[in-house]
């Protein structure tokens, strides 16, 4: 082997460890009350899809590479199993389906290698969420991400109640399930859906946030690792 081959082959395996390098993500629960975390993804479903935070506690685990249609968010109420939630509940190992929840959306290295990530208010809102890229190059739309919530300007018709208080505010497709509302991609042309009323009333709370099926123009975030990107999302930060 020559002098020039032993130099290279450090580089090489270098190179080759950042590419095939999972992305580290840390969850953490700000909120008063233990939370119970669901991660899901079409490719993987990483820390087991549900492990539980006491307030102020935190986990971090990895995603693969190319991690699609990725899923974090918080359930509340769970028993001491992290099932039969008030809010968030999910089938064991799948993802939310019309239930009022904020999620924390996440799509790793997809066009041009970018990572592209958003807050989802599409279903409802449950509890406070921020999204703090880690390990990213300094890009003007790889940054902080987050949203809160009142409850008082949620529609009555849309609140979810347990013990006298107002734990969540559903969508109007989650409330109705109105296609009209609901613009369900294999069924409604992006040209046919539109925001609502009642889709605003969350815009107006969080501007960055998904509100409607198609709200990406104001909604995705994108991030390129330095070398190898990850993720901190915090619940009532």
């Amino acid at each position: 082997m020559t002098v020039l081959n032993l130099l290279t082959v450090p580089v090489i395996l270098s190179v080759a460890g950042l590419v095939t390098s999972n992305h580290p993500f840390t969850v953490i629960n700000r909120c008063s009350e233990t939370i119970w975390a669901g991660t899901y993804g079409d490719d993987d479903i990483p820390a087991g899809g549900n492990f539980r935070l006491l307030p102020n506690e935190q986990r971090s685990f990895t995603a693969i590479r190319g991690w699609t249609s990725g899923r974090i968010w918080g359930k509340t109420g769970c028993d001491n199993t992290g099932r039969n939630c008030a809010t968030g509940e999910a089938p064991q190992g799948g993802r939310t389906t019309l239930q009022a929840v904020t999620l924390a959306e996440f799509g790793l290295d997809k066009w041009n290698g970018m990572d592209f990530y958003d807050i989802s208010l599409v279903d409802g809102f449950n509890i406070p969420i921020k999204i703090q890229p880690m390990g990213t190059h300094n890009e003007p739309n790889c940054r902080l991400q987050g949203c809160n919530f009142d409850f008082g300007v949620c529609p009555e018709n849309f609140k979810e109640h347990k013990d006298g208080r107002v734990i969540a505010c559903k969508s109007a497709c989650s409330a109705t399930w109105d296609p009209v509302y609901c613009c369900p991609a294999d069924k409604v042309a992006e040209k046919d859906c539109h925001p609502s009323e009642y889709s605003e009333i969350f815009k107006r709370q969080c501007p960055d946030a998904y509100t409607w099926a198609y709200d990406y123009k104001d909604s995705d975030r994108n991030c390129r690792g330095n070398p190898v990107s990850g993720y901190e999302v915090t619940f009532c930060g």
